[in-house]
């Protein structure tokens, strides 16, 4: 870890004296070790360290940005010159508002010294188990196990304030494959103990088992019961495709002419809170903004998008700090989903025949609005009769609205699971009983 401190000093003096106009510094730093293993072994082993400054400068409503990963006094020093020179060539943006002042957030724990410090003998531990229980099983895995370390800084010329975040991640992944099926879990946090590694590898060497033989079934609109990590895919989608108020601004979002509308079931509501824990807390985005709390879906109706300072200052209202990343527009990445009260056994209890859907593979956007999405079922696909999963089903494409999909949500688990995705979004999700999804056909 750089530390707060050096950190500090670094922005600091590259931004001392310059007479540059506005500046601000977004610095990334991550540290991350992974174990990768495939075939019951593993076969990478890997150490990654790296450090990203984001320098922007903005004068007569324009901005220029350059980025380095030489941190040295010098390294930074031509990073702010190089974003003043292409400030300067820029032409002037009208409905630029200027640099937000970086302003004190509230703190947030989400740091774990264990996690932090986990080394490689702990992984390959970890990984050991999952494979020997593979092997036992006739089963051949794959996946990977990960941990490391994330510090965040904003420094703005424009105010007094300094903001930092250290947070921790873990995750373990696995699928499990026979020569005709294949399972699948994941589990992470920010905390080591927030997954239990060997129930991971139980579900997805069990589903890679139930899997064996799987028949064909004819396309069409079935009633389908989702694991949360097809949810969290449904979540992943909206967020990009429409949470953000850039998108809305354009025309191009998902909640274009249904925002105060109840354009999905009353059993939904969706938000996003950077300061949550039970998530991937980061409390001020990467402006320096501190993030808000915002409602995006209410008992079923569209609330409204989230802001950075830019979309924020069109629309005449506040930033509720979610800028990601240094460029790009306002994003929603630590998304929850309110729960039901039900178990997931007593969702596929209540289908007469339909599918119980373990996650989505290869989804991409078909429509803008509605969020349409393309794409296909994978690693663990079955038939519900009679509210009891009997065969395994070959793999399914989809041409699907999520909206519309959500619109018909009969039921919810009353567990919810947090899935941290390779982007740093996080969603934590209950399994769903939605009343229809539109099934085009078997995948090759």
């Amino acid at each position: 870890m750089l530390g707060p401190e050096h950190i500090g000093s670094l922005l600091r003096d590259a931004l001392r004296n310059r007479h540059l106009g506005d500046a601000d510094i977004y610095l990334t730093a991550t540290t991350q070790a992974l174990t990768r293993f495939a075939n019951n072994r593993i076969h990478q082993n890997v150490y990654h360290d790296d450090a990203v400054a984001h320098v922007r400068v903005a004068y007569q409503k324009r901005q220029g940005r350059a980025v380095t990963n030489n941190l040295s006094p010098d390294g930074l020093r031509s990073a702010v010159l190089q974003a003043r020179e292409h400030a300067s060539l820029m032409p002037e943006d009208p409905d630029f508002p200027g640099l937000p002042s970086a302003s004190q957030s509230a703190s947030v724990h989400a740091y774990d010294e264990a996690t932090a410090s986990t080394g490689p003998e702990h992984r390959a531990a970890v990984v050991g188990m999952v494979c020997r229980k593979a092997a036992d099983a006739g089963l051949e895995a794959a996946g990977f196990y990960r941990t490391g370390v994330t510090e965040l800084a904003v420094f703005s010329s424009r105010g007094p304030r300094y903001c930092y975040h250290a947070g921790t991640f873990a995750g373990l992944l696995i699928t499990a494959r026979s020569d005709d099926s294949a399972g699948w879990a994941k589990g992470g946090g920010w905390r080591i103990d927030a997954f239990e590694p060997e129930a991971l590898a139980d579900e997805a060497i069990d589903k890679a088992v139930r899997g064996r033989n799987p028949q064909s079934l004819e396309s069409g609109e079935y009633p389908v019961v989702l694991e949360h990590y097809a949810v969290d895919d449904m979540l992943e989608a909206l967020s990009f495709y429409g949470m953000g108020a850039h998108m809305v601004q354009d025309g191009r979002s998902w909640m274009n002419d249904v925002i105060d509308q109840p354009a999905m079931s009353p059993l939904v509501s969706i938000w996003d809170d950077g300061l949550a824990p039970s998530g991937w807390p980061v409390p001020f985005d990467a402006e320096g903004v501190p993030r808000q709390r915002v409602n995006i879906v209410t008992d079923g109706v569209v609330q409204g998008p989230v802001h950075n300072s830019y979309t924020a200052a069109k629309a005449g209202v506040a930033s509720t700090g979610h800028q990601r990343g240094a460029t790009g527009g306002p994003t929603a990445t630590n998304l929850f989903m309110r729960p039901g009260d039900r178990t997931t056994d007593q969702l596929i209890a209540s289908v007469d025949r339909g599918l119980y859907i373990t996650r989505f593979y290869y989804t991409r956007l078909a429509h803008n609005r509605g969020c349409v999405m393309t794409g296909m079922t994978r690693d663990g696909t079955f038939l519900i009769e009679n509210g009891e999963i009997t065969t395994p089903v070959k793999n399914l494409r989809f041409t699907q609205s999520y909206v519309d999909a959500l619109a018909g949500c009969q039921a919810l688990s009353n567990t919810a699971h947090l899935n941290l995705n390779e982007a740093g979004v996080a969603m934590h999700v209950p399994a769903a009983l939605l009343e229809n999804w539109r099934f085009t056909g078997q995948t090759v």
